[in-house]
This record gives structure tokens, C-alpha cells and sequence, in this order.
């Protein structure tokens, strides 16, 4: 509804800002979460407390950061227009700094009917506010303070989800030391897990036209679901559970492989249909404006196939407090992706360019791969096996449901490559 209202130019302008405000959240990460769910006294009142403070402290430095380079960052992508938007979406650092340590608890617990009513409440305030205030605004301000809004109400419902404790601010050394001990690996995998995942979001808003950009912002938004859906079934069932078995690390490898075969193949058939019939969505949902978004996403949605590979192991070396080779994987990825994108874009092909997502995401899986099998948690067949389920299951959807005119064939689908250079 919001592309109905809104032109793909405001959601080029968006995908900036959300990206560098995504960054800036990531490039200070110091696993205050994780290592709440990795600690013995992750349940402690006073540890949780430490945390808290950390988090807050953090997201009062973000802010003043980002206040200071408001100005040289609009300068730097020649969008005047940037310099009151990141001034105003600053004070989101605030908001969730002041989120409560509950969410960390949750997670430790597996306690997945919370987190999902938490998410479910917050997707609903997010819709509802952005698509109201677009319909008032028709600006990017519709965008800006939908963002705005539905943090401030995060935050609010964070702290319902546990009746028994409100943080406090407090200071224990030893306590500090063990967040940040565990939270330097965290610090450099997520500085590069940032640097891999919104390079291409930050290359293509100052080197395509925003339009183009725009476009592909929203065919980003519906890959990422399936992304940011694995990584959290990562970070909320694989990586606690892997945590709570660390002192029983025999049992990891054998339970874990079977667990991961099995989710993963359900997981692979999913993301087969979503590749075949993604098209079709977006042709029917959008207008002409967006319908290169129909060729773009099944291209993301294939190279996120291997972004789940790479979260799910990620997570699992994570839990059995290995970190680096993610940090590593990531770093692989973001070379992939700095060396590849400029020479795509160079050239004015705009395929090449998705491609090249498609490719970095495979260097980070391989990378995951030895370590993986060192911990006995997958091998390279077993990601083959699922990597073939996936592509088996979408082009058989594909072609099935292409010959009775339900979703454009494959041949219809890479006709519409050339909307990308239109």
C-alpha cells in the first residue's frame, strides 16, 4: 500500500538511512545480548542490571554520534535532504538503549510465544502508524516518524515482558569484564557482519539512480523477511540451545546435525516456493513502477538460501563459543562484495550486480564449512543435499505453475531483466 502512496525515489532515501542507522547499531554490538543468553548469571538482577547500563550508556553515545555527522554524511552522498531526517531519526539509539533486558531473558529461556507476541505487536503498530501517516504526509516524514513511533512502542512493550523486574542503572566490575571479554569477537563479527550485509544498500544509493535503488529496496525488504526469519531462528532456538548444552559438548555434534537436516529441509522447500511465486506477488502488488522488483527477487531470495546455511552455522559455532570464524566468513563476503559490485555497476549491468550478492553470500558459507565440520555440526554434502532440495522444489513449482498461467515461466521471468535498465 505504501509504494501506492509514496514514490520509489522516498524509499531509496529510506533504505539509506535505515541502513546507516543499522550499521551504526551494529559497529558498536558488544554481545551485550549474547552474552546474557551465553552466562551462568544471565538470570542474576545485577547482572542484567550491568547489561542495562552498558545498553543505555551505548545508545546515548550512538545518538551524540550520529547528531555530529549528520551533516558530513548528507554532504558525502550530496542529498541535502539527508541532514534533517538523520537528526531527527537520531534519538532512535535512546529509545533502544532503554529497551528492558527482559528481551534478553526471553531468549535465553527459548521462550518463543513471548518474542513472537512481542514482534507481532510491534509489526502491527509499525503498519498501522507508517501507512497512516503516509496517507496525512505523502513525504519521506511518513517513513521517518513510523520509525520513530513503532521503536518508542518496542521499547514500552519491552518492558511488560517481565512484571517482576524494571532495570536500574548499576556498575559491577566483574560483571562488566565478562560482558566484554565475550563481547570483543562479537564486536568484530558484527563490524563485519554490517560491512557485508548493507555495502550493497549503501554502493548502489550513490552509484544507480534512486529510483533504481528504490526498487531495489523493496525487493530487499521481502528477501530480508526470509533472512532476518532464519536469523532469528538462529539466535532464538540454535544458538541458546547450543549455549545451554556447553558443558555437555559430546552430545552437540550428533543431535544438532539431525536437527538442523530436518529443519533445513523444511526451511529448503519453503524458500523454493517463495523463489518461484515472488514474482508474481510483486506484479500483482505493485504498480509498474516496482515490477523490475519482480526479476530482482527471486535472485535474492536465492542468494539468501545460502545466508541460512551461513546463519545456522554461524549460530551453531556461536553456542559452542567459537565466534571468529564468523567474523572471518563475514569478512570473505564483504571482500566478495567490494571487489564485485564496483566492476558490475562499471560496466552498467545491474544482473551482473545481483549476481554478485548471489556469490559473496557462497563465499561466506564455504568459509563456514571447515569449521563446521570440525565441530561436527554439518558437512558439505549435507548443505549440497539441502541447496539441491531448494532449487529442485522451485523449479518444479515454477514450471508447474508456469504451464497453467498461475505465475509467469521461467522464460516470462527472465524477460522482464530488461525493466532493469529502463
Amino acid at each position: 500500500m505504501l509504494t501506492h502512496i509514496l514514490a520509489p525515489q522516498l524509499f531509496g532515501l529510506m533504505l539509506l538511512v535505515n541502513s546507516l542507522r543499522t550499521g551504526a547499531e551494529l559497529l558498536s554490538d558488544i554481545g551485550i545480548g549474547q552474552s546474557v543468553v551465553r552466562s551462568r548469571n544471565g538470570e542474576d538482577r545485577t547482572f542484567l542490571d550491568v547489561a542495562w547500563t552498558i545498553q543505555v550508556f551505548r545508545g546515548l553515545l550512538l545518538t551524540a554520534i550520529m547528531l555530529a555527522l549528520a551533516w558530513p554524511i548528507s554532504e558525502l552522498y550530496d542529498k541535502p535532504e539527508l541532514f534533517p531526517i538523520l537528526l531527527v531519526v537520531s534519538p532512535i539509539f535512546i529509545l533502544t538503549g532503554l529497551q528492558s533486558p527482559a528481551l534478553f531473558t526471553i531468549q535465553k529461556r527459548i521462550d518463543l510465544r513471548k518474542r513472537a507476541a512481542y514482534d507481532l505487536f510491534g509489526l502491527v503498530a509499525n503498519i498501522a502508524m507508517t501507512v497512516t501517516l503516509a496517507m496525512v504526509l505523502r513525504s519521506i516524514w511518513a517513513l521517518v516518524f513510523g520509525l520513530l513511533f513503532t521503536t518508542l512502542f518496542s521499547t514500552i512493550l519491552s518492558h511488560f515482558l517481565s512484571e517482576k523486574y524494571m532495570p536500574r542503572f548499576r556498575w559491577q566490575p566483574d560483571f562488566v569484564l565478562e560482558i566484554v571479554h565475550f563481547g570483543k569477537w562479537i564486536f568484530l563479527s558484527t563490524a563485519i557482519f554490517f560491512a557485508a550485509s548493507t555495502f550493497d544498500r549503501l554502493y548502489f544509493v550513490g552509484s544507480v539512480p534512486i529510483a533504481l535503488a528504490g526498487v531495489y529496496a523493496v525487493a530487499r525488504t521481502f528477501s530480508d523477511m526470509l533472512s532476518q526469519l532464519a536469523q532469528r531462528a538462529g539466535s532464538f532456538l540454535v544458538f541458546p540451545k547450543v549455549a545451554a548444552m556447553q558443558d555437555r559438548r559430546d552430545e552437540i555434534g550428533d543431535r544438532l546435525r539431525s536437527m538442523r537436516m530436518l529443519t533445513l529441509s523444511l526451511v529448503a522447500c519453503a524458500a523454493g516456493v517463495a523463489v518461484a511465486c515472488s514474482d508474481k506477488f510483486i506484479l500483482l502488488a505493485y504498480d509498474p513502477r516496482y515490477h523490475a522488483a519482480a526479476f530482482m527477487i527471486p535472485i535474492l531470495l536465492s542468494s539468501v538460501w545460502f545466508g541460512i546455511l551461513s546463519s545456522f552455522a554461524d549460530s551453531m559455532l556461536m553456542g559452542c563459543g567459537r565466534p571468529a570464524p564468523g567474523a572471518w566468513a563475514n569478512g570473505g563476503k564483504f571482500v566478495a562484495l567490494l571487489i564485485g559490485l564496483p566492476l558490475a555497476v562499471m560496466h552498467g549491468d545491474f544482473l551482473v550486480a545481483m549476481l554478485v550478492l548471489m556469490l559473496s553470500e557462497m563465499v561466506r558459507w564455504v568459509m563456514l564449512i571447515p569449521p563446521s565440520r570440525r565441530e561436527k555440526l554439518t558437512s558439505f554434502k549435507d548443505d549440497m543435499m539441502l541447496t539441491g532440495l531448494m532449487f529442485g522444489t522451485a523449479i518444479i513449482i515454477k514450471s508447474a505453475l508456469g504451464s497453467f498461467g498461475i505465475v509467469p515461466t521461467i522464460a516470462q521471468w527472465w524477460s522482464m531483466h530488461g525493466l532493469l535498465h529502463t
